[in-house]
């Protein structure tokens, strides 16, 4: 059964069950009882266990660098999960910590710059306009509504890059020249946008603070190959994972 372009996940590696359990997911969510408000209450009917195994990632991500200054910094922004799972998170456990700011790039029109060095993963082929969202004005409402219902709300906390990284990100760091930098998660899974992100990031990255690369050792070649060039060889750094959610590759600074 060909499932409707609107149940397909996004991602270029969803199977076809994964599809069709997720248009069960969306019927469900239309279907069942409650209003709205009282569905938005009760999240986690509706939401996948990936989903939610993502969720506590970005949980234990920001748990686990509690200590260390510097701001979010999310390369890949798509739809706004990681984003604004960061900046709740943010508000429930620092309310007060205002230094930290959570910044979301994206080019807001998908992947851009397919290279050569992406073309020679054998388990997935990547191609321009995957992944695409043009979910731009959407998350700066969604920006607006958050920031009503948070402490210190007079001071911005989300902020919301669009372009190419291989042009906003060294042009970011350069108009905020104190910018350090908690975690740098990169989610664009290409090698010229990763590169451009570890070149004018990865300087800024607190000791203790941690990068995130999205599918090192399966999906991303082209974005672990920038890592290497970058950071070096990996017998330089303490790879990890979550058993639960292995597609987060992170290491501490």
């Amino acid at each position: 059964m060909k499932i409707a372009s609107e149940y397909l996940t996004g991602s270029p590696m969803s199977t076809d069950l994964q599809r069709s359990v997720e248009k069960e997911r969306v019927d469900y969510f239309n279907e069942s009882t409650g209003s709205l408000s009282d569905k938005l209450n009760s999240f986690s009917r509706f939401i996948s266990r990936q989903n939610f195994a993502k969720f506590i990632c970005y949980y234990e991500i920001l748990k686990m660098t509690k200590d260390v200054s510097g701001s979010i910094i999310e390369c890949g922004a798509y739809f706004g999960n990681a984003m604004m799972a960061y900046a709740n998170l943010a508000a429930a456990f620092e309310p007060y910590n205002y230094q930290c700011k959570i910044v979301g790039f994206d080019t807001f029109e998908g992947d851009l710059g397919v290279s050569e060095k992406d073309k020679v993963n054998p388990y997935l082929k990547r191609e321009n306009k995957d992944y695409l969202a043009k979910s731009y004005e959407d998350l700066t409402r969604a920006i607006s509504i958050y920031d009503k219902d948070r402490p210190l709300n007079h001071m911005k906390k989300i902020e919301l890059v669009k372009g190419d990284l291989c042009e906003t990100a060294q042009v970011y760091v350069e108009a905020n020249p104190s910018l350090s930098v908690r975690v740098l998660q990169l989610s664009v899974n290409l090698y010229k946008p990763t590169k451009a992100a570890l070149d004018a990031f990865y300087p800024r990255v607190s000791k203790g603070g941690i990068v995130i690369v999205h599918g090192i050792n399966y999906a991303a070649v082209g974005a672990t190959q920038a890592l290497i060039e970058t950071v070096g060889d990996f017998n330089k750094i303490k790879l990890r994972t979550f058993d639960f959610y292995p597609n987060i590759v992170y290491f501490i600074v």
